[in-house]
């Protein structure tokens, strides 16, 4: 599995105050599109935050159920990468500032369902109008550089994703 490191702001380990860990999923389907998720102007892949009791697989499982209904197969119980994301400055939504390390698992993964419905979204989702869809690779490399660069968050997804997706088609090379 490959790790890899974004520390633009050049964070030492012993700085971090604030760790984060989630999973995510790069999901394709018969048509060798993968899903992609959209909360505001910020796209991403589905997934989210590991909760107390559960273990990286768990969570990315129910994170796709939740945001688009989906039941997936996964290509392998271990990540194909692991994103160290270091973020100096991080302004949370409830406004603390933190230096905060996000550590995220990738996996990869099958569906043959084509269609995202979103029974179980939270309030907050709901209200900023959280949508999955189908895209192409190349198209979902193109519409991450089209992202609200006011937004850190957005900004720091962005730019994970873009590696994540760049590490997933030398995998799909490999194959």
């Amino acid at each position: 599995m490959k790790e890899i490191i974004i520390n633009k702001g050049k964070l030492k380990d012993e700085e971090v105050t604030e760790v984060l860990e989630k999973s995510r999923i790069v999901l394709r389907n018969d048509y060798d599109e993968i899903v992609f998720t959209r909360f505001g102007r910020v796209y991403f892949l589905p997934g989210g935050k590991i909760e107390p009791g559960e273990n990286p697989v768990d969570t990315v499982k129910r994170e796709v159920m939740e945001e688009t209904n989906i039941n997936i197969l996964l290509d392998d119980i271990e990540p194909f990468v692991v994103v160290k994301n270091y973020l100096k400055d991080y302004e949370t939504k409830d406004g603390r500032v933190v230096n905060r390390l996000v550590k995220t698992y990738y996996y990869t993964g099958f569906t043959s369902d084509d269609n995202i419905e979103y029974f179980h979204n939270t309030k907050i989702e709901k209200e900023d109008n959280l949508r999955g869809f189908f895209i192409e690779l190349s198209e979902g490399i193109e519409l991450i550089g089209d992202y609200n660069k006011e937004d850190p968050r957005a900004t720091y997804l962005a730019l994970e994703t873009m590696k994540v997706l760049e590490e997933y088609k030398l995998l799909k090379e490999e194959q």
